[in-house]
């Protein structure tokens, strides 16, 4: 998949929710991997453990419509 292909798919999900910042070091990391699925693993793994750490960090899971 192509960078803009992933950013394609994500503004596709999350509609109006979509924010390019939010997104952009995540999916730096993962097209900086190359294709070396561990290297894109570990790289979203540490982002993730860094998003954790944030205080006021909120998530929402909207639910599916049909």
């Amino acid at each position: 998949i192509t960078l803009p292909q992933a950013e394609a798919c994500l503004k596709e999900h999350l509609g109006n929710c979509y924010v390019e910042e939010d997104w952009m070091d995540a999916l730096k990391a993962v097209m900086d991997a190359e294709g070396d699925n561990v290297k894109a693993a570990e790289a979203v793994e540490k982002l993730a453990s860094a998003a954790c750490q944030r205080t006021g960090l909120v998530v929402k899971i909207w639910p599916l419509t049909k």
